[in-house]
Order: structure tokens, then C-alpha cells, then sequence
């Protein structure tokens, strides 16, 4: 067939040096001032103080995602110095074994050609290349899941102890990056497939012990972290309760209190259909495609080679759907199976068929090289008549390049690939740094002299991309004490309260500031840019 000869020739392969080339320049974009520096600021705090037990947030004990993140880069912060790349990287790693988890997984459930075309369709689905820039437990998470599920069909097709231990070890790598979630979604999974095919035999077996042992044994460093900071000390004060365990949490609590909304609020909460079209955007350039497998698989549900996926994905949108606290960022579970699912279906396609597929992703292709050009020399423009030329000459050769790809399968998935590609090189290499100059914490701490960390105070405000770019964890003050280091960065209430207070000032330095993680039209529009910004200030006092 056509389509799987496209799948072992180089150009496959050039596909995947293309997303490579766009998933390293991710990794020195500087980190969002929300989780990625606060989640960086823990792990900090590890190296600082050589404690690799606590979680602790600003001085405060911290009961909410697992360690395993934290661990890994605060490793990499031991390995390549306290930076961007370093903590950015491990998630990248993990991102490159859930690719091939993807693939091994498609190859069980169907060929090595769906699960070739599923490794690249997850690797280029716009929020996967998202989740490696702003890092949050996704990638991770996501990586290991897939991982363990592999893992666990493996184990039932071929009965190998490795693939019993793998198994037990992808699910309690889940479990130590974002609790009962990272168990549970696998083996839901698994437990579909089995139940379509009614194995009896794998189901009721005593391996499914040895399986439970091993993960109770890999978890156990995590229960003893939790043991020994929340369990030993019920006196500590967690979201005003007292007596609070960190092992009854972390096993039962995380995930159902998530789910819930408590403690977290109901962000989402009355939208059922908010997974359905955050996946619009969150699956580019394969969403409409997405969609199209999905309705297809649903309407040949007898003739399907597999469940797996479609019941994990059907399930996991519902439940996740009923949820009061809802993020975009959650649907990153579900991608390598929405990968796989649609590489099944495009691979049984009749030309015909794919011809018309073709049609869509041209469409949806062009519309983003529209949006690209008018980000690139509108709203954050490329610096110079010639840069802004050479970047459009090359991406239009990667596009030349592409279209030119025969048969029309193969022009279907280079064109997709080639305009994520652009699109999100784009972001990474010039809109993202461009943008970056309005977080102020940002911006001070790239700027000011290293001397100004040894002395300094937040008054009223707190920036984790300041902490984290000056290399040094900043206590909180007493609420309402008037900071007595050197330097002090506030906001526009902070700078009156302190010349009220009478605090003399040698220097004022003053920069926009804007939380770059909820963009809105305001902000993006340059002519009303400023507009949309606070003003931070960091005052050096003589």
C-alpha cells in the first residue's frame, strides 16, 4: 500500500527532524510566571536546601501534585545549572519515550504502520508541543501513561515478567507525578480492551498480584516522603486544616478533590462541553480529522480491531466533562490514544476518502499560515524586513516541499506536519521571546545587577520567573512589613504605600507587566498593548 511505504521512507524521518528542531528551541523559551516557575521554585528549593523529602512552596508545606517532577528537575538543576533548558528537558525526555510507548502501542493493537503514522500525530498535536514550553505534570504524565498501557497490554498478549514489571513501574511513575489518576486511566483502558475481547483468563490471574506488589514497592519512597512531612506532624496548618495525612491524600484525596473542585473551585465548571472545544484547538492541525475517526469508529463499532482506545477516550471525556475544576491542559491524557485512534482509521481509508480529508486539512492548514503571517508582522512582528523575509521564503519551501509529496496520503500528512511545524516555530523563536518582555519578573531579573538578590524584598505583589532568573528563593514578609533590604519590587499600590511610609528612594525602575498566560485581545492588539498592562516597579532604597 501506498500510504505504508510513505510510513518507512526517509521522509518520515524528516518529519520527525523537523519536530525535533521545533521541540529544542522550546526549550529555552523562558518559563511562564504560573506552574512551570512555581513547579521550578520547589524543586529549588531541594537543591538549595539539600531536602529531597519536603515539598515546600514559599515557606509553606506543599500538599497537592507528587514529587516526581520535582525530583527530576531538581537532578537536572544538579546536572546543568538552575536555567530554563534544565528544567524543561526531563519532560522532553519523557515526552520522547511516550512517542515510542505510541508507537509500540499502535503496533500491538494494530501495525507498525498505524503505529508509526500515531507516534507522529501525537508528537505534533499543537498542545503536546505546548506542554513541553510550558511545563507543567502533562507531559510527564502523559508519557508514563501511555507507557504503563503499553506495558499492560503487552504483559496480557505475551505473558512476559518484563512486561509485568514495566507495567508496575509505568503505573506507579503516574502515580508520583499526579496520584491516583496516573493508576487508574491505564488500567481503565486495558480493562475495555479485555472486556470487547472477553478474556476471562488474562483478567483472572495471579500475576495481576505480583503486578500490585511491585507498584506498592515503587510508590513506597513517595508514601514515605508524604509519611514523614504531613503524617508525622498533623500540628502543620495545610488550606486551614489540621491533622491532615499526607499518604490518605495523595492515595485517595488528590485526584477525587480535583474532580470535585475543593479546595481548587469549579474553573469550568457549568460548561459540559468544554473539552469538546478546547480539542478544536488543543489538536491542531488533526482535530477535524480527530473527530472524523472518532464518529467513523463509533458508527463501525462492530468491525473496530480494537476498544482500547475508543473507550478510553469516550470515558475519559464524559467523566472529565462532570468535573467542577476543568483545564484545558487535562485533555493532554488522552492524545496518543486520539492518535492512534485516527491512524486506524486513516490507514483503512479508501483514497477517495482521504482525497476529501485532504480538502480539510489544506483548509485548516492555510488558515493557520494566515494567523502565523499576521502574528509575525502584526502583533509581534520579526525584527527587519529580512529576517521577516527569510522566515516567510522558508516556510513557504517547507510547505513547496510538502505539497509536492505523493500519493495524496502521504501529502495529507506532510502538509499537516509542515504547518504545525512553522506555526509553532514561530511562536517559539520569535512571538513567545517578544512577548516575554511584559512579565516584569521576568525582565528585572535579566537585567538587574546579580547583587540586587542578596538584598531584596516583594512587597504586596510576588513574581516566581524573579526567583527563579535570579537563582535564589525570596521569604514572604509578614503581611502589611515594610521591606528593610535594598531592593524591593512592587506594584503601583506598593510604590504610594512606601512613599507614604516614608521609605526613601535612590532608583525607580518601572516595566509592564502583564500575566502572559491568559492572553486577550486588549493585550495582543498593539495599539492598546500598554493599556492592558499593570506597571511593576523595583525600587532600590538608599
Amino acid at each position: 500500500m501506498h500510504a505504508e511505504r510513505f510510513l518507512f521512507s526517509p521522509i518520515y524521518w524528516i518529519m520527525w527532524l523537523a519536530l525535533a528542531a521545533v521541540y529544542i528551541i522550546g526549550l529555552f523559551v523562558p518559563l511562564f510566571d504560573t506552574d512551570p516557575a512555581h513547579h521550578a521554585l520547589i524543586a529549588l528549593h531541594m537543591v538549595e536546601t539539600n531536602d529531597w523529602v519536603s515539598l515546600i512552596d514559599r515557606g509553606r508545606d506543599y500538599l497537592d501534585k507528587p514529587h516526581l517532577l520535582f525530583w527530576l528537575s531538581a537532578l537536572s538543576f544538579k546536572t546543568f545549572g538552575i536555567n530554563t533548558f534544565a528544567y524543561k528537558f526531563p519532560s522532553m525526555l519523557a515526552s520522547i519515550v511516550g512517542f515510542y510507548s505510541a508507537f509500540r502501542l499502535g503496533k500491538l493493537l494494530y501495525s507498525e504502520a498505524v503505529g508509526r503514522l500515531a507516534a507522529l500525530i501525537y508528537a505534533s498535536c499543537y498542545a503536546q508541543f505546548l506542554s513541553n514550553q510550558d511545563v507543567r505534570m502533562d507531559a510527564l504524565l502523559t508519557a508514563c501513561m501511555v507507557f504503563s498501557v503499553w506495558m499492560l497490554l503487552a504483559f496480557v498478549r505475551e505473558g512476559k515478567r518484563k512486561y509485568a514489571l514495566g507495567s508496575a513501574l509505568g503505573l506507579a511513575l503516574g502515580f508520583a507525578t499526579k496520584g491516583g489518576i496516573g493508576l487508574v486511566m491505564p488500567l481503565m483502558a486495558l480493562g475495555f480492551q479485555l472486556l470487547y475481547e472477553r478474556n476471562w483468563k488474562a483478567i483472572f490471574q495471579w500475576s495481576w498480584v505480583f503486578i500490585g506488589f511491585s507498584f506498592l514497592v515503587f510508590i513506597s519512597p513517595i508514601l514515605y516522603c508524604y509519611y514523614l512531612q504531613f503524617d508525622l506532624h498533623p500540628e502543620k496548618v495545610i488550606r486551614g486544616m489540621t491533622g491532615l495525612s499526607g499518604i490518605k491524600f495523595i492515595l485517595l484525596g488528590q485526584s477525587v478533590e480535583r474532580f470535585q473542585g475543593e479546595a481548587w473551585g469549579s474553573s469550568g465548571s457549568n460548561d459540559y462541553f468544554f473539552f469538546f472545544h478546547t480539542l478544536l484547538w488543543s489538536c491542531l492541525p488533526w482535530a477535524f480529522l480527530i473527530y472524523w475517526s472518532l464518529f467513523r469508529a463509533i458508527r463501525n463499532f462492530k468491525a473496530q480491531k480494537e476498544v482500547l482506545t475508543l473507550g478510553i477516550i469516550v470515558s475519559m471525556m464524559l467523566i472529565l466533562s462532570m468535573a467542577q475544576y476543568k483545564l484545558p491542559h487535562y485533555l493532554n491524557l488522552l492524545y496518543p490514544y486520539l492518535a492512534i485512534q485516527l491512524s486506524g482509521q486513516l490507514l483503512s481509508s479508501s483514497e477517495k476518502t482521504i482525497r476529501s480529508l485532504m480538502i480539510v486539512q489544506a483548509v485548516v492548514v492555510t488558515l493557520m499560515m494566515g494567523i502565523t503571517i499576521y502574528l509575525n508582522t502584526v502583533i509581534t512582528p520579526i525584527p527587519g524586513i529580512i529576517n521577516q523575509l527569510v522566515a516567510l521564503a522558508v516556510a513557504g519551501f517547507l510547505l513547496y516541499l510538502s505539497i509536492r509529496q505523493s500519493p495524496v496520503f502521504a501529502r495529507l500528512v506532510a502538509v499537516s506536519l509542515a504547518g504545525i511545524s512553522i506555526t509553532f516555530m514561530s511562536l517559539s523563536a520569535n512571538a513567545y521571546p517578544y512577548l516575554f518582555r511584559y512579565d516584569s519578573g521576568y525582565e528585572f531579573a535579566r537585567t538587574a545587577d546579580p547583587a540586587v538578590r542578596d538584598s531584596f524584598s516583594f512587597y504586596r505583589i510576588y513574581s516566581y520567573t524573579f526567583d527563579f532568573y535570579t537563582k535564589k528563593l525570596h521569604p514572604p514578609l509578614p503581611e502589611g512589613k515594610i521591606p528593610e533590604t535594598r531592593w524591593i519590587l512592587t506594584d503601583s499600590t506598593g510604590l504610594a504605600e512606601l512613599r507614604q511610609a516614608g521609605v526613601k528612594m535612590a532608583q525607580i525602575r518601572s516595566n509592564p507587566h502583564f500575566h502572559l498566560s491568559t492572553l486577550n485581545g486588549e493585550f495582543l492588539n498593539p495599539a492598546t498593548r500598554l493599556q492592558a498592562c499593570e506597571r511593576r516597579y523595583l525600587i532600590e532604597r538608599y
